[in-house]
């Protein structure tokens, strides 16, 4: 039999293996057990189910600790199946793993086992790899993020060249100040890419146009010449294309958001670098018909749009239930019933619109909400908090990504409460098409998540006159800002809206959009 170290050793070892099992799973703590097996002592960690994303955690434990720990090589799993979803430790676990996934940065690249990757509906990450420039549009949330950390990991795999940049730096620039910045920090994502490969000196040259870049040693008129030349030294020395990713593009000021693209543009055309910008349309302003700077679509670049609406409800339904079973997977749930009843998920899926980001966040709210009264599953009734909940959180997110118009903005959603939930209490409304002011917000409430598209040409009198239809958020009317008796519009058939049906929507009428802001 082999001999066993002392007790205070035994603890301290099984302390440091649980403290690693729990920091792979992304947990604070985790049960565990020592069991003696022919005459050895074996740690398991008490779980629910046989897992994908216990193995892992397993493997890295197994890594992570030391060579004289006695549990080393002695890892296990102590299977103990609860009955109650949400106050399982699959529960916390999954939890942990949508806020890793849904806080995903651009900028980062994005291999984490925790960090789980559904594939996009139409392939967009194979499309957005092209050697092309493109514009990526959608709705907040809809995964323009995701999709350029996906995109990073498969060129930086195929031996590309990717740079990424966050538009938040650069909120409050203007003028040369806001091209010499972005250009600056583009040149030294270069140098210390020139660097790696080892090209000391031309690493040394992206240095050097940085720093006069930020000293305005260079005329704005000169920048992209000047980027263009080392860019091509680069590519050439490297023979690779280089990508560079503009994430966030809304959030510079609007006025100026031509001229810089123009400008990062101009640095990398005809010097194998593909400029990809992102950012929520209704607040992208890509070209100036003015100017004639920027990108025109479709001749200078191609658009790839990630939004999944209420237009195609069953398409909407069927990504977000891919995505919601590609996560329950990692923690041994097989089938969605089990964690979530059907009701629940249909409300999710409708309450976001086809919005994957919201949808998971919103779920994962929802588990939290159910383990407080101990059910089984989610339950509708969690859902509706949780809906509640994710509308505080969207207001906060109108003045960050629409400052400029914020008050409008909120001045015009307040007017639509006013008359559809107030006055005619139903949670939909048509306004007639064009591209009048309150056209423009309506849509830019639409990016925001806080109003949603239902259809884009309905005809409710005559033909020629076409009206949007739009649908409010839940939050404006569920969970804590619960209003009663609000009729609420869906497909009569629970898959797509029928014309007939949207055309008994509540018209915005003229007078009520003249007055809006008043």
């Amino acid at each position: 039999m082999t001999s066993l170290p002392p007790l205070d050793q035994q603890n301290d070892a099984k302390e440091v293996a649980v403290s690693r099992f729990a920091q792979s799973l992304g947990v604070s703590t985790i049960p565990s057990v020592v069991e003696l097996i022919g005459g050895q002592e074996f740690l398991k960690f008490k779980v629910g189910r046989n897992a994908p994303v216990y193995a892992h955690a397993l493997r890295e434990t197994q890594n992570r600790i030391s060579d004289d720990n006695p549990y080393r090589g002695h890892l296990g799993l102590s299977i103990h199946p609860q009955s109650h979803f949400p106050t399982s430790v699959e529960a916390e676990v999954l939890r942990g793993i949508l806020a890793r996934s849904t806080r995903v940065i651009s900028a980062e690249s994005r291999s984490s086992y925790l960090a789980q990757y559904v594939p996009f509906q139409n392939n967009e990450d194979s499309l957005v790899i092209q050697p092309a420039t493109h514009l990526i549009i959608g709705r907040r949330g809809v995964g323009k993020s995701t999709l350029i950390a996906r995109a990073q990991d498969l060129l930086r795999r195929a031996g590309n060249l990717c740079v990424v940049m966050d538009s938040q730096a650069y909120t409050q620039l203007t003028g040369d100040e806001l091209y010499f910045d972005v250009c600056a920090d583009l040149a030294k994502s270069l140098g210390a890419i020139a660097k790696e490969s080892g090209r000391g000196e031309l690493a040394n040259e992206f240095f050097d146009i940085a720093g006069k870049l930020l000293q305005s040693e260079v005329s704005q008129q000169r920048i992209s010449a000047t980027m263009r030349r080392l860019i091509q030294q680069l590519t050439s020395a490297c023979d690779k294309d280089l990508f560079v990713f503009i994430d966030d593009f809304h959030l510079i000021q609007t006025a100026w958001q031509p001229t810089l693209i123009e400008v990062v543009h101009g640095s990398l055309k005809g010097a194998r670098g593909w400029l990809k910008i992102a950012g929520l349309q209704s607040l992208l302003k890509h070209y100036d018909p003015k100017t004639r700077k920027g990108l025109q679509t479709p001749g200078d670049a191609q658009v790839i749009s990630l939004d999944l609406t209420l237009v195609d409800p069953e398409a909407a339904e069927e990504h977000l239930r891919k995505i919601l079973a590609s996560f329950l997977s990692l923690v041994g749930i097989d089938r969605l019933n089990d964690a979530v009843a059907d009701s629940a998920f249909k409300r999710l899926v409708w309450a976001n619109a086809g919005v994957p980001r919201d949808f998971l966040q919103m779920f994962s709210s929802s588990i939290e909400h159910s383990a407080r009264v101990d059910r089984s599953k989610v339950e509708l009734t969690d859902t509706n908090l949780a809906i509640g909940e994710l509308g505080q959180k969207k207001m906060s997110e109108l003045e960050d990504d629409a400052r400029n118009e914020e008050g409008q903005l909120r001045n015009l959603l307040h007017a639509i409460e006013s008359y559809c939930l107030g006055k005619k209490k139903v949670n939909a409304f048509l306004i007639r098409s064009g591209g009048s002011t309150e056209n423009k917000l309506v849509e830019t409430l639409s990016d925001l998540r806080l109003l949603h598209v239902l259809h884009k040409t309905i005809t409710p009198h005559k033909a020629g006159e076409r009206y949007e239809a739009y649908m409010l958020d839940y939050s404006l009317f569920t969970g804590f800002r619960r209003r009663p008796n609000i009729k609420q519009i869906m497909p009569a058939d629970g898959s797509q809206f029928k014309a007939s049906e949207l055309r008994k929507i509540p018209i915005l009428s003229r007078a009520l959009l003249k007055n809006w802001a008043q």
